[in-house]
């Protein structure tokens, strides 16, 4: 299987254009960190580069690791003629890639095709059908949680004036706490009323719900086969700014996680919201979608009670938790726990400099071809590296 990372899938998907060009940010992050679905892909698999991975960095993986990922580029496609194509995550644009590299390269590639459900399914919209879903088979999740959509401004403006709770708008095609706007209790200034207006015009509605006392970020990881079969592959447990955007994700065994979620909420609920996830998902996803779907979900406190909220967004696309979920079962001491972290700086040699400076804080050592303890970065950094995923282990 050929593996290749086009983050950035929801804008490709709502622009709906094979033709599509991705942002100057998007296209950086793309061409420093394609590496990363090298991370949870098998022993045969092959991730495809739009550059020769780094001749030191490649040495470091091989020295260390009982068995480095692979990597190819465009001109070593004829050494994999008919396999199948995994994308991050299918979009128009992305299936039109790899088209274009079948007629020039003659590989017969699988691709998969877009199907126009995909549209709705990599939605909020979809999200928010799934968690009425839920609301209605588990009796413990609170219906007050369900978003609301609107689809002009002045709605959301009564919404905001009839309420004295704190509201969040969210843009239909959106993941990863991009696309949030935060709601003034006292009324929508100029600025939020502007910014409504261009997700409107833009995805022609907004999702709305009520911000919630937040006490933990995690995520149910599933995979469909695309013939109606659905699995749970684990829990991931992440960490977020203030804003909601992602910062990183925790690396540790799975007993780990769900003892840090049963210590808040019941392991019956837990077990309960994954039997039903499994069923809406088998329904909704698995006949028409084959890869990974993660299920972002959170635990909130209310009147000192701690309480799910068990869909906030599904991504249908591979996603930093299912990467760090296999970096752990493939790479890592079983012993051994710490952090996947994504970074940017737009300031030119800051994040070389600061690998450097992770090399000698956090030495790697490294026990049967796995890591042990210190800090391993999961693509290669150099002067001009802008974005960087890195790993800190403790033993």
């Amino acid at each position: 299987m050929i593996l290749y990372f086009n983050p950035g899938h929801e804008t490709a998907v709502i622009n709906a254009s094979p033709y599509y060009m991705a942002p100057a940010n998007v296209v950086s992050m793309q061409n420093e960190l394609g590496y990363l679905p090298a991370w949870y892909g098998t022993k045969d698999d092959v991730t495809l580069l739009n550059r020769l991975l780094d001749a030191d960095y490649c040495s470091f993986l091989h020295a260390n690791l009982s068995e480095a990922p692979k990597a190819v580029i465009k001109e070593q496609l004829s050494d994999y003629c008919g396999s199948e194509i995994s994308l991050w995550g299918i979009s128009p644009q992305a299936i039109h890639f790899f088209n274009e590299l079948n007629s020039e390269y003659e590989t017969g590639f699988i691709i998969p095709a877009w199907k126009e459900e995909y549209s709705y399914l990599n939605s909020r919209l979809a999200a928010k059908d799934c968690l009425e879903k839920l609301v209605y088979k588990i009796d413990v999740i609170q219906p007050y949680i369900i978003p609301q959509i609107y689809t002009n401004v002045e709605e959301i403006e009564n919404a905001v004036k009839s309420t004295d709770t704190q509201l969040l708008a969210k843009a239909p095609y959106s993941s990863s706490g991009r696309g949030l706007l935060w709601l003034p209790q006292t009324g929508l200034t100029r600025t939020e009323r502007q910014i409504l207006h261009g997700i409107l015009k833009k995805q022609n509605c907004v999702t709305v719900e009520k911000v919630l006392d937040k006490q933990t970020d995690f995520a149910m990881e599933f995979m469909c086969d695309g013939k109606g079969n659905v699995q749970f592959e684990g829990y991931s447990l992440f960490y977020t700014n203030k804003k909601g955007v992602y910062e990183s994700n925790f690396i540790g065994s799975q007993e780990y996680i769900e003892g840090e979620l049963i210590s808040l909420i019941t392991l019956s609920i837990l077990n309960e919201v994954r039997a039903a996830l499994l069923e809406i998902l088998k329904e909704k996803y698995a006949s028409v979608y084959k890869g990974c779907i993660g299920v972002d979900m959170m635990i909130y406190k209310e009147n000192n009670e701690y309480k799910i909220q068990p869909c906030v967004e599904i991504n249908m696309r591979y996603n930093m938790g299912f990467l760090a979920l296999k970096l752990y079962e493939k790479y890592i001491s079983q012993k051994s726990f710490g952090k996947f972290y994504l970074d940017f700086s737009a300031k030119a040699g800051e994040i070389h400099m600061r690998h450097i400076q992770a090399k000698e804080q956090y030495p790697a050592s490294f026990e049967n071809g796995r890591l042990r303890k210190g800090y391993m970065p999961l693509c290669p950094v150099n002067q001009d590296s802008r974005y960087w995923a890195y790993i800190i282990i403790e033993s």
